[in-house]
Parts: C-alpha cells; sequence; structure tokens
C-alpha cells in the first residue's frame, strides 16, 4: 500500500534540519520494511527555504509508516513538528507510475 505522507517544519528549526539531514537521508536510502519511493523538501513560496517534507512510501499498514517515522532523525531532533499519513492511491495514468513489483 501507499502513503503520503506530509510534514511541516517547526518554527526556527533549520539549525536541526541541517545537522539532521545526513542521517535522515541515509535513513531513507537503508532497506526495510517501509520503503521511501519519493521524497524531498516542501519550500517556501519564495524557493529560498524548506518549510517541510513531503514523502510517498510503500508499507503494509499505517502502524508501520507510523513506527518507522518515530525513529527519524527529524523527528527525533525535533525539524517536523506536524506529520500527517494519508493513504495514497496512485492514478494509473501518472506519467511516472509510483508501483511496486
Amino acid at each position: 500500500m501507499l502513503w503520503a505522507v506530509h510534514c511541516l517544519d517547526a518554527p526556527g528549526s533549520s539549525g536541526s534540519r541541517e545537522s539532521a539531514r545526513a542521517a535522515h537521508s541515509a535513513r531513507l536510502r537503508a532497506p526495510g520494511d517501509v520503503v521511501p519511493l519519493v521524497y524531498g523538501r516542501l519550500m517556501s513560496d519564495d524557493g529560498t527555504a524548506a518549510v517541510g517534507s513531503l514523502l510517498v512510501v510503500a508499507a503494509e499498514d499505517r502502524h508501520r509508516v507510523q513506527s518507522y517515522l518515530a525513529d527519524d532523525p527529524f523527528i527525533t531532533e525535533g525539524v517536523w513538528a506536524e506529520v500527517r499519513i494519508h493513504p495514497f492511491s496512485a492514478s494509473a495514468n501518472a506519467p511516472v507510475p509510483l508501483v511496486r513489483d
């Protein structure tokens, strides 16, 4: 199943985001039962600063996604203040399919 994860940064967390970025990125690339398919920064309207993150992950259920996120450096270091998890149904007509074989 696919999950969309929408994360908003805590005010004043840009320093924490920078210091936790390498560990966060390494975790996204590590093998596990949650597979990040697409991820990146949400940017301010002028494009100069990160304001959050967006991930699309494959996982068996919401509990696995929640457990995976609980140990993410952006959570443990206080970067993300708000995290929303939603089931995601990718369109069969999308130009880039997000389907795992």
